[in-house]
C-alpha cells in the first residue's frame, strides 16, 4: 500500500496498527497537507447497519473542535475500503514518554491538565472517549497535548449487555497469550470490565489511571493476562506507596476520587479534576490541619454486637460537642471528655451481666485530626449490629460510616485515607470519605491488625493453627507468618504492629486463654524468626519519639527502643495508670487488648478502667422451689462446686488468674487452697472422700492429677496423653473414673480412666458431642448430655458396656446429676432446673421430667457441671453469679502534646 494513492491521499508510510485498524501517514494532495489515515477493518463493508452507526458517530466526533483533541477531518471510501482522515499529530505518545520513566510532578500535572481540558470539551457535547490510555495521548514537540481516537470505541461497538473481552476494540488476538501485559484493559473502568453501560465517569477512571502512571511510571492495575488485569481492576487497589514523595495531599485525594470502583462514588465531572490539578500545580493544596486543643464535649457511647462467638465488652465513647481551649504548642494538656450514657462500644451484647472490651475499639489518625470507633446504639433491637463512626475533632459530632455495618476493631492506613475493620467473618476496608467497602479476605476472627507502609496488612487470625498473617491491602490470599507452638507454651499470637522501617513486627504472645502475663515479642521479616522482648507486656505500639508504649496490668508503660538494632534500651517506666485492658476470666475476652491510641502528632486518647476485677460469686443452697440461702459466708470466684461424700466439705476452683483448687470446710468455716499456681480446675472427690481428682494445664499439656484434699502429699499424675479432658464422676469402688475428652474430629467424647492401669479407653465417641457424664451410684448407668437430636438432651447409657440408650429429656437438657440414692436425675436447661424419677433395678426406666423452678443468675458453666446435689437430695449447691450491670463509660481522656510528657518520663538521651 505504501506509495499508492487512495482517493486523493498518497500513502507515505505505516504508522501503526491497533484494534480499530491500520494507521498510515498520508499526503492530502488536494490541500497539500499531511494527515493520518485510519483504514477500518473490512468487516465494516459487509455490515451496513454497523457502518451506518459508525458514520453517525464519526460525524458527531468531527464536530469537536478543541486544541487538546486531535481532529477528525472526515470519513471516506475508496473501492471497498473505508478510512478515517485524522489530524496528524507530531511527537511521541504519552506511553512512549512514560516508558522513559515517571514524569516530574509539574510535567505530569500539566500533561493531565490538558487531557482534562480535552475531556471536558467533549463531555460538554455528550461525547465520551471510552478508550482513554497513554497510547491515545500525544505530546507535540512544543508540549501541546492531543487526545487521539476520541469516541471511536463507541463508534466501533455497541454497548454490550454482558462483558465480551474479545469484541473490545482495545484487545488484540495477541493479548490473550500468557505473559503479555495488556494495554487498554488496564484502563477500563470496573463497569466497562463487567460489560455494563459506561458514561463519562468511565473516562474519569481512565484519567485517574493515566495520572497515576505519569507519577509512578507503572500502571495502576496490571496483570500478566487479561483475566488477571480485569481482576485487578475489579478487586485490586493501586500501590499507593509508589506515589512520589512530592505528591501533595490534593493530588492523592484526586487520584482516590477518580479511582473509586463504584461510579456513584467517583468524581462526577472532569472539570473538577482540571480545577484541582490547577490548584495543585499552583501550590494551593489543602494543608493538613493540626489537631485542635480540646474543649469539653459529650457524645453518646455505643455497644457493639459483632456476629462472632468470641467477642464481648464495653469500651469508651466520644463526645457530642468539643469546646476548644487555646494552649501553648508545647504544653501537655489533658482534657476530660464527658460522655452521655445510652450507648456502648466494642463487644458482643449478650445476656451476661458484665463484659469488657475484647478488641481495641478506637483508632486516632496519625495527624490527630479524627478518631474512628466501633459502636451500636444500646436501645434498638437486640440483634442490632455495630458499625464504625467517624469523629473529626474539628466537628461537633460523630457520623456513622456507610458500609461498615457489623464492623469492629478499626485500624487505619498510613495515609489516613482508608480504615480497615473486621465484620461478618471478613477482613474489610473502606475509604474514609467516600467509596464502597471492599472485602480483603476471610478471617474467622481477628485479634489485632496493622496496616504497613508497603500496603500490606498484618492481622492475628482467629484460627487455632494460625498466628500472624499478612494480606495485601488490595485483597487476596493471606500469607501465614507465624504459628503458635503449644509445645513452647504459645496459645495465641495477637495484636501485631508494624515498625516504621517494616523490618520487623512487634506482637503479643498469649500463652493460654487466661494468661494475664503475656509476652511482648518481635518478629524479623527477613528471617521470620521471633524473640521475646519483654515479659508481662502486651499490645505495644511504636511512637516517633523512639519509644515502645505498651500495657502491663492496666498500666500504660513506655520504654526506649533502638529501631536500627531492634532492641529495648533501658527499663520500662509507668506512664498512665488505670488504662482499660481486656483481661478477663473468660478466655474469649482475655485478649490483653488495650483501649488506647496514639497519633504521630503526639496525641494520646485512652479510656480509663484498668483490668476487670475478678467476679466475687457466692455459693448458695437452693431448694426445689428456688428459695436460696447462703452455703458459705465467702464471696469468691467460685466455680464447679463439688460436695464431699460425707457432706462436710465443698471443693471448687477459683477460675480467676491462677485457677487453683480450694476446699471450704462447712463445719469449721475455713477456706484452704489445695493446689499451687498450676492452672488447676474441675475437681471431683474420690468415693472415700480423701482425695481430689482434677485437671491441670502445664504448657500445652492437659492431664488429670490427684492429691489429698488436705495437702498431706504432693500431686500425682493420672494421665499423660496431653489431650483436653475433664473428670466428672467415679465408680463406687473408685476403680473407674468417667471423663469427657476432646477429640478434634468427634469433639467431646466420653472415656473411662482405669485407676489401676492408668489407661484411658473410649466409652462413647460418636459424631455428636457427649458431655457432662455422671455415673449412677450403683455404677451401672451413665447419664450425659448429647446434641444428636440437634439440641442438647439428656440420655442414659448402660455401663460398662454402652449397649443400651434411653432418652430422658425432650425439651433440652444439660449437666445431669444423679441423686445419692440413685432414684432421680437432676438436670439443667438455660435458667431452668428439672428433675426426673428413674428406676435402675433390672433395667432402666424413667418418668416424665418435671420443672422444679426457673431462675436466672446461676452460673451454667459448660463443659462442666456447675452445681451439685445435697446428700438428702432436697437441695442443690449452686453458684450465684455476681450481678454487674454494665455501667456506661462517663468519660475518656485526650492528652495533647503527650510526647513531651513521654520524653520527660523516659528520656531518650538525645
Amino acid at each position: 500500500m505504501i506509495g499508492n494513492t487512495i482517493s486523493h491521499y498518497r500513502i507515505i508510510q505505516k504508522l501503526g496498527q491497533g484494534g480499530m485498524g491500520e494507521v498510515f501517514l498520508a499526503e492530502d494532495t488536494n490541500l497539500n497537507r499531511q494527515v493520518a489515515l485510519k483504514v477500518l477493518p473490512e468487516a465494516f463493508s459487509g455490515d451496513p447497519e454497523r457502518l451506518a452507526r459508525f458514520e453517525r458517530e464519526a460525524r458527531l466526533l468531527a464536530s469537536l473542535n478543541h486544541p487538546n483533541i486531535a481532529a477528525i477531518h472526515g470519513l471516506e471510501q475508496a473501492d471497498v475500503k473505508r478510512f478515517l482522515v485524522l489530524e496528524l499529530v507530531e511527537g511521541e505518545t504519552l506511553a512512549q514518554r512514560i516508558a522513559k520513566g515517571p514524569l516530574r510532578m509539574d510535567e505530569a500535572l500539566e500533561v493531565c491538565r490538558q487531557i482534562a481540558e480535552g475531556l471536558e470539551a467533549a463531555h460538554e457535547k455528550g461525547i465520551i472517549h471510552r478508550d482513554l490510555k497513554p497510547a491515545n495521548v500525544k505530546i507535540t514537540p512544543e508540549g501541546k497535548v492531543k487526545v487521539l481516537d476520541f469516541g471511536l470505541a463507541k463508534a466501533f461497538h455497541e454497548e454490550q449487555a454482558a462483558a465480551d473481552a474479545t469484541r473490545s476494540p482495545m484487545i488484540t488476538d495477541q493479548m490473550t497469550r500468557p505473559g503479555v501485559i495488556l494495554g487498554t484493559a488496564a484502563y477500563m473502568s470496573p463497569e466497562q470490565a463487567r460489560g455494563k453501560p459506561a458514561d463519562k465517569r468511565a473516562d474519569i477512571w481512565a484519567f485517574g489511571c493515566i495520572l497515576y502512571e505519569c507519577l509512578t511510571g507503572k500502571r495502576a492495575f496490571e496483570g500478566e493476562t487479561i483475566t488477571e488485569t480485569l481482576a485487578a481492576v475489579l478487586e485490586g487497589e493501586p500501590d499507593w506507596q509508589a506515589l512520589p514523595a512530592t505528591a501533595t495531599w490534593k493530588v492523592k485525594d484526586l487520584l482516590h476520587r477518580c479511582l473509586q470502583k463504584d461510579p456513584r462514588d467517583r468524581l462526577h465531572d472532569i472539570a473538577d479534576a482540571r480545577i484541582e490539578i490547577g490548584e495543585a500545580a499552583a501550590g494551593r493544596a489543602f494543608p493538613v490541619e493540626a489537631a485542635p486543643a480540646i474543649r469539653r464535649f459529650s457524645l453518646p457511647w455505643l455497644i457493639t454486637g459483632a456476629a462472632v462467638v468470641l467477642l464481648a465488652g464495653i469500651v469508651i465513647g466520644l463526645a457530642l460537642m468539643t469546646y476548644f481551649q487555646p494552649a501553648p504548642s508545647t504544653s501537655v494538656v489533658t482534657s476530660t471528655i464527658e460522655v452521655e450514657p445510652g450507648y456502648w462500644l466494642d463487644g458482643m451484647r449478650t445476656a451476661q451481666a458484665f463484659q469488657r472490651p475484647s478488641r481495641t475499639a478506637m483508632v486516632i489518625s496519625s495527624d490527630g485530626s479524627f478518631v474512628i470507633y466501633s459502636a451500636v446504639e444500646e436501645n434498638p433491637a437486640a440483634q442490632a449490629k455495630p458499625r464504625l463512626y467517624l469523629r473529626r475533632l474539628d466537628q461537633p459530632e460523630a457520623k456513622p460510616m456507610a458500609g461498615t455495618e457489623g464492623g469492629i476493631q478499626p485500624f487505619l492506613s498510613p495515609d489516613n485515607r482508608w480504615v480497615g475493620f473486621w465484620a461478618d467473618g471478613k477482613l474489610k476496608k473502606k475509604q474514609i470519605d467516600f467509596g464502597l467497602t471492599t472485602v480483603l479476605c476471610d478471617a474467622s476472627a481477628i485479634f489485632g491488625a496493622s496496616w504497613g507502609r508497603d500496603n500490606s496488612i498484618l492481622f492475628s487470625d482467629g484460627s487455632a493453627d494460625i498466628g500472624l498473617a499478612r494480606v495485601s491491602a488490595g485483597g487476596g490470599k493471606p500469607e501465614v507468618l507465624t504459628k503458635p507452638d503449644p509445645k513452647q507454651e504459645e496459645g495465641r499470637h495477637c495484636l501485631p504492629f508494624w515498625l516504621p522501617n517494616e523490618r520487623a513486627v512487634i506482637f503479643t504472645v498469649m500463652r493460654h486463654g487466661w494468661d494475664r502475663q503475656p509476652w511482648l515479642a518481635l518478629l524479623r521479616m527477613d528471617t521470620r524468626e521471633w524473640r521475646v522482648l519483654l515479659q508481662d507486656a502486651a499490645d505495644a505500639r511504636y511512637v516517633p519519639t523512639g519509644h515502645l508504649v505498651f500495657l502491663r496490668q492496666g498500666v500504660l508503660m513506655g520504654v526506649r527502643f533502638d529501631l536500627a538494632k531492634l532492641e529495648i534500651v533501658g527499663p520500662p517506666v509507668a506512664l498512665k495508670e488505670n488504662v482499660m485492658q481486656a483481661f478477663s476470666t473468660g478466655s474469649s475476652n482475655n485478649t490483653s487488648a488495650g483501649q488506647f491510641t496514639v497519633s504521630d502528632a503526639g496525641l494520646l486518647c485512652y479510656a480509663q478502667g484498668g483490668l476487670v476485677p475478678d467476679p466475687q460469686n457466692t455459693l448458695v443452697w437452693v431448694d426445689q422451689k428456688g428459695a436460696e440461702q447462703p452455703a458459705t459466708p465467702l464471696r469468691f470466684p467460685f466455680f464447679a462446686p463439688r460436695l464431699s461424700p460425707d457432706g462436710k466439705r465443698i471443693a471448687y476452683y477459683n477460675f480467676a488468674s491462677a485457677r487453683e483448687i480450694w476446699v471450704f470446710d462447712i463445719e469449721k468455716g475455713t477456706n484452704n487452697r489445695v493446689t499451687g499456681e498450676q492452672s488447676a480446675s474441675a475437681p471431683i472427690w474420690t468415693p472415700d472422700g480423701k482425695r481430689l481428682i482434677f485437671r491441670i494445664r502445664k504448657g500445652a499439656s492437659l492431664d488429670l492429677f490427684w492429691q489429698p484434699y488436705d495437702g498431706s502429699s504432693p500431686m500425682e499424675a493420672l494421665t499423660s496423653s496431653g489431650t483436653d479432658k475433664y473428670v466428672f464422676s467415679s465408680s463406687p469402688d473408685g476403680k473407674s473414673v468417667v471423663l469427657a475428652e476432646w477429640n478434634p474430629v468427634t469433639r467431646w467424647d466420653i472415656s473411662i480412666l482405669d485407676m489401676d492401669s492408668r489407661r484411658v479407653t473410649p466409652f462413647l465417641n460418636s459424631q455428636f458431642n457427649e458431655e457432662c457424664p455422671d455415673l449412677s451410684p450403683d455404677g451401672r448407668w451413665i447419664a450425659y448430655a448429647s446434641n444428636e437430636s440437634k439440641r442438647r438432651e439428656i440420655l442414659v447409657r448402660s455401663f460398662p458396656e454402652a449397649a443400651m440408650k434411653y432418652p430422658v429429656s425432650s425439651e433440652g437438657g444439660y449437666a445431669p446429676l444423679w441423686t445419692r440414692d440413685g432414684k432421680r436425675i437432676f438436670y439443667r436447661w438455660q435458667d431452668q432446673v428439672w428433675v426426673v424419677d428413674v428406676q435402675t433395678t433390672g433395667g432402666f426406666t424413667c418418668g416424665k421430667p418435671h420443672l422444679l423452678f426457673e431462675k436466672s443468675g446461676f452460673m451454667m458453666g459448660g463443659p462442666l457441671s456447675s452445681y451439685d446435689v445435697s446428700l438428702d437430695s432436697q437441695r442443690l449447691l449452686m453458684v450465684k453469679a455476681e450481678q454487674r450491670k454494665p455501667a456506661p463509660v462517663t468519660e475518656m481522656i485526650l492528652v495533647q502534646n503527650w510526647f513531651e510528657e513521654l520524653k520527660r518520663l523516659v528520656p531518650t538521651g538525645k
